[in-house]
């Protein structure tokens, strides 16, 4: 479980990054927008877009060669997390108690990120992407909350 939490958390982050290289890329977009007058140059930073597909194809090639092996079903094994590998019912029973954690959790969780939402404006400057980091931290809050309640019933 450890390993799978890693992963999936590194997934996360690696998605992150591109994201923020996406931000970067349109921002300069919108600048070439607003002055239609030459040169126009858009500059994107490909190494976390090409790290996020390497890593994450890698990845999930790997969890999908053991998902299918157990689950024997295409669609379980690419749509199913990894995390919810049950084998027998107490496994069953222990990933519905972290699930409805996780979810508890985003009750919590959602009122407070999207508050944190009215910082933007005052950091602006500094940080332009914090908004997609704002997003991405709904994932992460949600993968701790489960891998957490996950541990402490098993």
């Amino acid at each position: 479980m450890n390993q799978k939490f890693l992963m999936s958390m590194g997934i996360i982050v690696l998605f992150g990054w591109s994201m923020v290289a996406f931000y970067y890329a349109q921002m300069d977009f919108a600048e070439v927008l607003k002055n239609p007058e030459p040169p126009w140059t858009v500059t994107f930073n490909a190494t976390p877009v090409f790290a996020a597909l390497v890593v994450g194809g890698i990845l999930t090639a790997i969890l999908f060669r053991k998902s299918k092996k157990k689950n024997k079903s295409f669609a379980k094994a690419f749509f199913l997390p990894p995390e919810f590998e049950e084998g027998d019912e107490r496994e069953q029973e222990i990933t519905a108690k972290a699930c409805r954690a996780s979810y508890v959790t985003m009750w919590y969780a959602f009122p407070i990120l999207t508050s944190l939402m009215l910082i933007y404006p005052l950091i602006s400057e500094t940080i332009p992407y914090y908004p997609v980091i704002i997003i991405m931290l709904l994932p992460v809050v949600q993968s701790i909350a489960y891998f957490l309640s996950w541990k402490k019933h098993y």
